[in-house]
């Protein structure tokens, strides 16, 4: 890839340039409304490698903490936290902008995987607070295993209904195989699809 920009008009490639003059071009770029994607697609590719190692570990730590993101889900969110760096970097602070964009990334990761947890803990306690009227019996009382296995996920209707078999949910995620919080976070959201599917019975 070239950009045309060099001395005398000559080509100069993108590859040449340095991570802060391509942040500085895609600005430019941005600003005078002229082409912009060519320089941020460079930064990407230099930073792909970096942003998917990390997802990958940050998806196998959600997997063992039960959270409900995998390893693309934290790609997404580090491009997201890239492109946000390479739009809001500010040379005169001082910084470099691999270690900005290191930052950035990292920090958008975290924030993704602390806000699933909070969000399923608050599901989680939302939904312990009352068995009376839960899916579970309206299902039975309904015979709706059918229409309940078209909704759910494998895990979540496994889990379900092992657990209106009696199992805790240690006991189903030893049995399907996923942690006790992964198992727990299945019956979680069965609960919740089962109920937009098929009202409050409170």
């Amino acid at each position: 890839m070239t950009d045309r920009s060099g001395e005398n008009g000559s080509e100069t490639l993108l590859s040449d340039l340095s991570d802060e003059e391509l942040v500085k071009k895609y600005a430019d770029g941005r600003l005078n409304g002229s082409k912009a994607a060519p320089y941020i697609t460079e930064l990407i590719y230099r930073y792909f490698g970096f942003i998917k190692s990390r997802a990958g570990s940050f998806g196998a730590q959600a997997a063992k903490s039960g959270i409900s993101l995998t390893g693309e889900d934290f790609v997404q969110e580090g491009l997201l936290g890239f492109i946000n760096a390479v739009r809001s970097f500010d040379p005169e602070r001082g910084s470099s902008f691999s270690a900005f964009a290191y930052s950035c990334v990292l920090n958008r990761m975290r924030t993704a995987a602390a806000r699933m947890d909070k969000l399923e803990t608050i599901e989680n306690a939302e939904e312990s607070r009352s068995e009376s009227g839960s899916p579970e019996s309206i299902i039975i009382g309904r015979e709706l295993w059918d229409e309940a296995e078209g909704i759910l996920s494998e895990l979540e209707y496994s889990a379900l209904r092992l657990h209106i078999s009696g199992l805790s949910p240690r006991e189903i995620g030893a049995r399907l195989g996923v942690s006790e919080k992964s198992a727990d976070n299945a019956l979680v959201r069965a609960r919740r699809k089962l109920r937009e599917a098929f009202g409050h019975h409170r």
